[in-house]
């Protein structure tokens, strides 16, 4: 993951390991309609990048080869941080679409998040 970022945006680029995240009304729903469904989107993980731009997404939890996807800045509203003791959740809305991600600080791929995590925000995750 490290080398993916640093070959698209530079050495020492700032990243975050990110699952999917559904708030409890949308998660409960996906459960009735189809447990399989919920199981998969819920263990969608994402490398995320965040900078002036707006917010670099790039899926590593499916075998498809494809590149960083930029949401820019000025179609990301109601940017929200929440942190946990050893997790937080990042939202927003992205073109009229609520987008959210949860953060472990724990595990083994997510062993940077934390150190990360705290640099995106003193960078006041760049303005968003």
């Amino acid at each position: 993951m490290k080398t993916d970022v640093e070959e698209r945006f530079g050495k020492g680029k700032n990243f975050l390991v990110a699952m999917k995240h559904n708030g409890v009304i949308k998660s409960g729903l996906e459960l009735l309609i189809s447990g399989l469904l919920y199981t998969l989107d819920n263990n969608r993980t994402f490398v995320l990048v965040i900078d002036k731009k707006g917010i670099y997404e790039k899926e590593i939890s499916n075998s498809d080869n494809t590149g960083f996807y930029l949401m820019p800045e000025n179609e990301i509203q109601n940017f929200e941080v929440n942190t946990k003791s050893n997790k937080a959740y990042i939202s927003f809305n992205h073109v009229g679409k609520k987008i959210s991600y949860e953060i472990p600080f724990t595990g083994r791929i997510f062993k940077d998040n934390k150190t990360n995590f705290k640099k995106f925000e003193s960078d006041n995750w760049f303005m968003l």
